[in-house]
């Protein structure tokens, strides 16, 4: 009984990818093409401070954890892209530090919506293995902009090293509040 329960899990964690892994790559791609024909900001923007704070493996259910973090979003952009750095802590004393890029869609001048890619370096403590220390984290962020450029919204995320390391590839979701602000705000400068 304990060896066929094995067993499956192992399956499960070789399974084709998630459903959200290949939501958000979608979104993205269409959120992107759509960005060429949408104005948004020209040039550089604010740099800002992300607190969030969410819920780990809300998925699958089964290393269900509250987690909390903070990221630095700088406002140079290359492009259409701008760097993004992180780090996170679950309440089953996982964490993880990540170093990626985004891109902003603006629906007027209220709504932003910003796919990311990140590569992250993660710790399990005692929740959930995802297989390697090295994983992956791709997601989507919806946020209203305020006039003072404060934003308030949700974003989801996907965990994962999507079988490049080894064949254990359980991955994990997130679902986090964010409030960012603008770095000016925090230290009485303009950006």
């Amino acid at each position: 009984m304990i060896v066929a329960a094995s067993v499956a899990a192992r399956d499960e964690a070789r399974a084709a990818p998630p459903e959200s892994v290949i939501g958000i790559a979608a979104a993205a791609a269409g959120l992107f093409g759509l960005s060429l024909f949408l104005d948004g900001p020209k040039g550089d923007e604010q740099h800002y401070v992300s607190l969030e704070a969410g819920r780990f493996d809300v998925l699958a259910q089964k290393n269900e954890a509250n987690e909390a973090g903070i990221e630095f979003r700088p406002g140079w952009t290359l492009w259409k892209f701008r760097p993004l750095m992180g780090i996170h802590a679950t309440t089953d004393e996982s964490f993880y530090a990540f170093l990626g890029g985004r891109f902003d869609v603006y629906f007027g001048r209220r709504f932003v919506v910003s796919p990311s890619f990140s590569f992250v370096g993660y710790h399990k403590g005692n929740g959930k293995d995802l297989g390697a220390p090295g994983v992956a984290r791709s997601g989507l962020d919806f946020q209203y902009r305020f006039d003072n450029d404060m934003r308030l919204g949700v974003g989801f995320h996907h965990m994962s090293q999507g079988k490049v390391l080894n064949d254990y590839n359980p991955g994990t979701e997130t679902v986090e509040a964010t409030f960012s602000v603008p770095l000016g705000m925090l230290t009485g400068g303009s950006r």
